[in-house]
């Protein structure tokens, strides 16, 4: 089997008191961001490594973001001893491939930016959130085909009342689109919030057009409307239509899915990938991650 695709995941452990006290000097309370849904763990990481590990098997390398050394937790040596020549387990901290002067880094945005810079990652990568879990079997065919990559772009009504989450898709979109001729208002482009196919050299060509627009906003410590992320990179590449319209089955588990659904959910012999995203306002996410855990868990043990 030919290996040459990466999978590219960021990782944060809150309760790192060395990340801790790097928040605090730059950001405020470091213990309280322990709680913040930003930052706080449900303890998956371990099995989410091991879910690409059993439903990905022919990746070449995982690359682990961390923001320093001190990130680095027990299970990650571990796999990393335990390789066998099959898929690689790497971490990589932000100074490995971030400028210095972003340096350290609290915003996922702005490290997103700097993707194509990761050490060794290969030309066709995946990017994925840490909870954007993998639980059936999947192929290389379902993120590259021939070389080019799979994502699935529709066209659907901007929100009359955008947050500032839609407002940044809306500049993004328009900054990528303007080259090609188009201008977005009243609608523009969705993809599933899942595990984004990208090529090395489409984030070098955004680089190269928008280069001077990316630096002018990026910020380490906060996001803004104008906190360009990893989407951009997925917009030129369905723009320059070196894409293929395809995505693998895709599930989202946030404040309004009952726990109850999540847990069948990841039972699903079929599941595809699912994110089991962390809300704000999710009261009950201690609950919630100790199911996830347990579910999450039970199916890897079974053979």
């Amino acid at each position: 089997m030919e290996r040459n695709i990466d999978l590219v995941i960021p990782m944060v452990f809150p309760d790192d008191t060395q990340w801790q006290r790097e928040f605090s000097r730059h950001k405020g309370n470091g213990s309280g961001a322990v709680r913040h849904v930003r930052y706080r763990s449900w303890n998956t990481e371990e099995l989410l490594v091991r879910c690409c590990l059993k439903y990905m098997p022919w990746l070449r390398r995982i690359h682990l973001l961390l923001a320093s050394p001190s990130q680095v937790r027990e299970w990650m040596v571990t796999m990393a001893a335990q390789d066998e020549g099959l898929t690689e387990i790497r971490t990589v901290y932000h100074r490995d491939f971030m400028p210095e002067e972003y340096t350290p880094c609290f915003s996922s945005p702005c490290f997103e930016m700097f993707l194509h810079r990761i050490p060794d990652l290969s030309e066709r990568f995946i990017y994925s959130n840490d909870d954007m879990f993998p639980l059936s079997p999947l192929s290389p065919d379902d993120f590259f085909r021939e070389g080019r990559p799979c994502q699935r772009f529709v066209e659907k009504p901007f929100p009359a009342k955008p947050n500032i989450f839609q407002r940044k898709c809306m500049y993004q979109l328009n900054m990528i689109a303007k080259p090609f001729g188009k201008h977005y208002r009243g609608t523009w482009m969705k993809n599933g919030h899942s595990m984004a196919p990208i090529l090395k050299s489409s984030c070098e060509e955004v680089w190269r057009r928008h280069g001077k627009e990316i630096i002018q906003y990026l910020s380490p410590l906060k996001r803004t409307d104008r906190s360009y992320n990893h989407y951009i990179y997925s917009l030129y590449q369905y723009f320059a239509g070196i894409d293929v319209t395809h995505a693998p089955r895709q599930q989202y588990a946030g404040k309004g899915t009952p726990t109850s659904r999540i847990a069948e959910i990841i039972r699903d012999a079929q599941a595809g990938i699912v994110c089991l995203n962390d809300n704000e306002g999710l009261d009950d996410w201690k609950k919630r991650a100790a199911v996830v855990r347990k579910e999450i868990a039970a199916k890897l043990a079974d053979t």
